[in-house]
């Protein structure tokens, strides 16, 4: 009943708000239940992964390059020519929404889902990788407690690939043992490297989505995010601090047909019923330093072969 009358005075304000709020498979939950459900939040913490590493990422990056062949070009002030509008789901390099379950595994899917494109845009070939084999294999991530999706980039470029979601299925729990059971590593699945955005690089993390799809952290712990129902999310509450706490896929970018305003399009993993089919469109104008729910602070993709 409260998240209704919530629900209800953000959809109802005037003039009426760019993005609606609406009930989910989350409607039951308060807002600390389901920041514990996906480790969200002050829950982050405990996975001993978010806050110091996340920071060390934008501080002292000695062993992960950066894209700056992206970063150059913008600050150099040439044109640099982009397309008003991408989207890698219609373009064929985005596998459907998945559902993380109540596992803090976001950071698996974001990876999967980067691989899953730079795959497609590699061989035209598009796989659904295991989220599984990242859960019970990759020890320098945390499970279901948390992880970084250049650390699990780290994890594929060691071991070789990864296999597929048919033959290693998610079980939104960590196995005891890596178990790869029967499958084979997909080809064209093996990171050759990976890059960094540069933080608070709005038009890089546009160069970069031209290329291909991207892994981002953002802010999720919030209210407008555990309802999210449609338009685009343009409230600077969401990322004012910072703070990351969910690993995501940026997929695309374009502009309201009738607001105009401009959007990053994100995959999320909560499932179907969550948001706009499992997506949300998040604004590029934002007064905060790494945009809208920080969404410019921690971005990066791989390479494959």
């Amino acid at each position: 009943m409260d998240n209704h009358e919530r629900i209800e005075s953000h959809n109802n304000q005037s003039p009426k708000p760019k993005f609606t709020l609406g009930h989910n498979e989350f409607s039951d939950l308060t807002s600390d239940e389901f920041a514990q459900r996906f480790s969200l939040g002050k829950y982050a913490n405990s996975a001993k992964v978010s806050k110091q590493v996340a920071q060390n990422f934008i501080n002292d990056n000695a062993e992960i390059k950066t894209a700056r062949h992206l970063n150059e070009e913008v600050d150099q002030e040439r044109p640099l020519e982009l397309p008003d509008y991408v989207n890698w789901v219609t373009l064929g390099g985005v596998t459907p929404v998945k559902n993380q379950g109540a596992c803090g595994s976001c950071w698996a899917f974001s990876t999967t889902g980067a691989l899953e494109g730079a795959k497609f845009v590699r061989t035209g070939e598009l796989v659904g990788l295991s989220e599984q084999n990242l859960l019970d294999c990759d020890h320098k991530d945390l499970g279901c407690r948390g992880g970084l999706m250049d650390n699990a980039f780290k994890f594929d470029e060691k071991t070789g690939g990864l296999c597929s979601e048919v033959d290693y299925p998610y079980e939104a729990k960590q196995g005891s043992t890596c178990n790869p059971m029967n499958c084979t590593d997909v080809p064209g699945t093996i990171v050759s490297t990976f890059y960094d955005v540069p933080p608070g690089k709005t038009k890089t993390l546009l160069a970069a989505l031209a290329m291909q799809p991207i892994s981002v952290a953002i802010q999720a712990n919030q209210f407008i995010f555990q309802f999210y129902k449609g338009g685009v999310l343009d409230d600077d509450s969401c990322g004012e601090a910072g703070q990351l706490d969910h690993g995501v896929l940026a997929v695309g970018y374009g502009s309201d047909l009738e607001t105009n305003e401009p959007y990053f399009v994100v995959k999320n993993s909560w499932g179907k019923s969550w948001g706009e089919d499992g997506f949300i469109r998040m604004s590029r104008k934002s007064k905060n330093d790494y945009g809208m729910c920080a969404i410019l602070k921690m971005a990066s993709y791989p390479e494959v072969k």
